[in-house]
This record gives structure tokens, C-alpha cells and sequence, in this order.
């Protein structure tokens, strides 16, 4: 047997063995930059949660526990302080609700934040910031009585700056301060009650539609919207909107020390400018901002003090807590859509109807 190797000769002069390599698809890398993506959302907002934690323990006081709200320096220095409270918006006693939170109502907010001036030793002063054209009936009177409550008991000074409006029930509370400083621009007044009632009784008898509904007496229906209103319902509803509209006379009355006729012959509903609503002694100086903390400054005897703003800060860790108690009630997924939608009720009210609020 011949030891001589087999002459195999190359495939061609130039052949060079040919490795293959593995690649990767753009699948694969669009899979990976999403991985990356929400780790990095992850980490954000645990990193986020984890310190709206600590920052929520800075708002509790150490003696009673409560939550504060947060404290924005405006201007000024020293200890010696000026609360501004900022009341805006539709005055109601209904919370503002949402998917992931909770909003309290204008009502809560005014009450806490009262409170929170009248525990501090170092607020001297309060300054209402109100730009509001009133509401609930009910809403303005409980703000006007946190309002009277907070003066007895802290003997401290409460001023009201207008911007906007502050109209009917925005001036019903504003009623309750020592003085009351309005913007040039200022619309107030508006001084009444008004209950919206629409009917459509007519159009729906057009169509043949007729109301069925069963009542226990003559006055149950009263107000419907569906049947004509009698003489004796419009006697009963006019006879609850004076008795509302002496006491809203009697406030403005007791508040700016005029006569009951003298307000009686002003408080016919119309809306004033801020210059309108001077010389009818509604107010007591026209100015801007500047103008209103210089006057609440006087008046509590400060020539140096830090004005300060309460604000609400909310939190991932109040996000996060709600929205686990809103979604996940009783271990089950819950998502109610009726959060997102308003709920009017005909009611007496102290409103301004021809303000139109941004959605």
C-alpha cells in the first residue's frame, strides 16, 4: 500500500474559506431600544415616587401630624408673615374628581388653609385672592363663615383682592373681610340668587311625548322641566329666593356697615366695574396686587413682613395612592367613566350666569 497523500487541489486559485456570521434583524434591536425605554421610564418613576415620599413628610407638622400645604415666598423677609389665599373658580362643596386624582373642594381648601394661618404663631394677616363668580348658595355662605370664624378667633386681619370677577357669591364671601381692595378691571356686584330653570313642556307635547311620572302630592314635581309651572310653584320658588336674597342683603349689609335699603337699592343683580363698585361703597380702594399687600400690611401694623402663598403640591405618591384606591377596589379593576363627566343640579345659587368658564 502506497503511503503517497491524494493530491486535492483548491477549488480555484483565490478561494479563501468563507466564515458565516450571525446578524441580528431590525426586529431584534427595536425590541431591545423598547427594553431599554421602559426600564428607564421604570427607574424615572420610581426614582420620582421615592422622593414625592420624602417631600410629603416635609408638609406634616410635628405636634399634630396634619398635612400642611406648601408655602411659596412671594416678596419680602423677616418672620412676621402674610398669607395669601387664592379662592378662584365656581364656589361648590363637591370635590373635583379625575381618573388618577382627587381634587378637594374650594370649600376644603379655604377651611385648611385657614386653619393652617390661624396655627401659625409667625401670619399676622390674610389676603383672599379672589377671582370668582360665585356658586352653591351653601358654598358661599360656609366660606364666608370660615372666613367671620378665622377673624373672632385669631383677632387677625383678612383683606380681599379682586381680579377677574368677583361677582355674587365671589362677593358674598368677600363680604366677611376688614377691607376690600379691587383691580381697575375688577367686574363685582351682581348681588341676588338666581335658580336656572329650563322647560320644555311645550316641545315635548309637540312630539306626543307625555310625562308619566307619579307623584305623592300637588308640589313634588315642582320645578319639573317637563310640566308647565303653576302660579302657586312660582309662588313657593320666589318666596325661597327672597328669603335667600335678604340674607345675602344682610351680609353685604352687616360686612360694609351700609343701610339695608341702601343696599336693597344696589343689589338689584347687575354686575359693577371695580370703579362702579367704589363709589357705591362696595369696595374700598381700587389697585393692583402691590397696592392690596401694602393696605393688609398697614393695617396688621407690619412695616416688614414675608409674604407667602399656600399652594398644593400633589405628588406622585398622591397620584399613585389614589389611583391604586380608584382602580383597584375590593382586588377588582374598576374604571368609572362618569368621573369625567359634570353634574348639574337645579338649585338655588349665588352666581354670575353670564360668566362663561373655560373648559
Amino acid at each position: 500500500m502506497s503511503d503517497a497523500q491524494p493530491n486535492i487541489t483548491p477549488p480555484g486559485a483565490g478561494w479563501q474559506p468563507v466564515y458565516l456570521k450571525k446578524t441580528w434583524g431590525a426586529g431584534f434591536w427595536v425590541s431591545v431600544g423598547f427594553a431599554v425605554f421602559f426600564f428607564l421610564c421604570t427607574l424615572l418613576l420610581f426614582t420620582l415616587f421615592i422622593g414625592s415620599l420624602v417631600l410629603s413628610k416635609a408638609f406634616v407638622t410635628s405636634d399634630t401630624g396634619k398635612k400642611q400645604v406648601a408655602e411659596t415666598i412671594i416678596e419680602g423677609s423677616g418672620e412676621d408673615k402674610v398669607a395669601i389665599i387664592s379662592i378662584k373658580g365656581i364656589l361648590s362643596n363637591e370635590s373635583a374628581e379625575g381618573l388618577f386624582i382627587e381634587k378637594p373642594s374650594i370649600v376644603e381648601v379655604v377651611k385648611q388653609q385657614l386653619d393652617q394661618a390661624s396655627s401659625d404663631t409667625h401670619v399676622k394677616a390674610v389676603l383672599l385672592e379672589v377671582d370668582s363668580p360665585g356658586g352653591g348658595i351653601t358654598a358661599s355662605d360656609v366660606i364666608y363663615n370660615n372666613v367671620i370664624k378665622f377673624k373672632t378667633e385669631t383677632k387677625k386681619k383678612v383683606v380681599v383682592y379682586m381680579q377677574d370677577i368677583a361677582a355674587s357669591g365671589g362677593y358674598y364671601i368677600s363680604s366677611a373681610a376688614d377691607a376690600i381692595i379691587a383691580h381697575p378691571t375688577t367686574i363685582t356686584g351682581s348681588i341676588g340668587v338666581i335658580m336656572p330653570l329650563i322647560n320644555v313642556a311645550d316641545l315635548i307635547n309637540r312630539y306626543g311625548i307625555k310625562d308619566s311620572s307619579i307623584a305623592s302630592g300637588d308640589m313634588k314635581e315642582i320645578g319639573s322641566p317637563l310640566k308647565p309651572m303653576t302660579p302657586e310653584e312660582n309662588a313657593i320658588l320666589k318666596n325661597i329666593i327672597d328669603e335667600m336674597y335678604i340674607q345675602f342683603v344682610n351680609v353685604v349689609s352687616t360686612g360694609r356697615k351700609l343701610d339695608i335699603e341702601t343696599v336693597k337699592k344696589i343689589a338689584d343683580g347687575r354686575i359693577y366695574t371695580g370703579k362702579q363698585a367704589h363709589e357705591k361703597g362696595l369696595v374700598d380702594q381700587l389697585g393692583y396686587l402691590e397696592d392690596a399687600i401694602g393696605f393688609v400690611k398697614k393695617l396688621a401694623g407690619l412695616t416688614e413682613a414675608t409674604i407667602i402663598r399656600y399652594e398644593k403640591h400633589y405628588g406622585l405618591a398622591d397620584i399613585f395612592g389614589l389611583m391604586s384606591s380608584r382602580l383597584f377596589q375590593n382586588n377588582t379593576i374598576k374604571l368609572d367613566i362618569s368621573q369625567f363627566q359634570e353634574q348639574d343640579i337645579t338649585k338655588p345659587m349665588y352666581l354670575w350666569t353670564g360668566y362663561s368658564r373655560r373648559k
